[in-house]
């Protein structure tokens, strides 16, 4: 039994890499899922039988790509790191990560999708900037007794930094009128982001 369910999660994981790929390149219109199948293996009642049909597909696709892309905040090392330090190094890996091409294509892709699926937008959200902000919210919890006297609370803090990491930037990627930073100008961006954050809190502080 455990490796039929092993053969089954590998099929699964093939389809829904294969299905990511092409909803990213062509949008959900422009994919078919006798073209899925096609690429993948299968069948056309896998899909349905384990993901209720192209839409679910497209949905749980949204959703592994999003945790693909954040897993390398999962592995980020702060060790010996004060509150400023582990900050600044996990925002320059956010932007590093909502900045590569797939991602802004996946935003594109989601946003635009939401409008006629809200379940979508909804798998997009959960997956994507809500847990990318939580990596922030964990980074503040560990270091409280640094924000002990801060008035702004640790959910809206981690939002306000994850906005403005991810605001402009996102913008123009989306847009088609910025271009791809490097690692120095994203660790500038990210530092200068940290350090707003940081000197509105410390001045309530005092």
């Amino acid at each position: 039994m455990a490796e039929k369910r092993s053969r089954g999660e590998v099929r699964n994981s093939k389809l829904q890499k294969v299905a990511a790929d092409l909803f990213l390149k062509r949008g959900y219109e422009g994919v078919t899922i006798d073209k899925i199948v096609e690429l993948a293996g299968g069948s056309k009642s896998t899909i349905y039988s384990e993901f209720g049909g192209k839409c679910g597909l497209f949905i749980s696709s949204i959703e592994n790509l999003c945790r693909e892309s954040n897993e390398p905040l999962t592995k980020i090392d702060y060790t010996g790191l004060n509150l400023e330090g582990s900050l600044k190094k996990l925002s320059f890996h956010i932007l590093k990560l909502i900045t590569a091409k797939r991602a802004v294509e996946l935003h594109r892709l989601a946003i635009g999708e939401a409008v006629n699926c809200p379940e979508v937008g909804e798998a997009w959200y959960t997956h994507g900037p809500a847990r990318t902000a939580s990596f922030v919210r964990s980074v503040l919890e560990v270091h409280r007794d640094e924000l002990q006297n801060a008035t702004i609370p640790l959910d809206r803090m981690a939002v306000i930094l994850h906005d403005s990491l991810t605001g402009d930037i996102l913008y123009r990627l989306l847009a088609g009128v910025g271009k791809h930073e490097n690692d120095a100008e994203l660790e500038r961006m990210a530092c200068a982001a940290v350090d707003v954050i940081l000197a509105n809190v410390r001045s309530e502080v005092a």
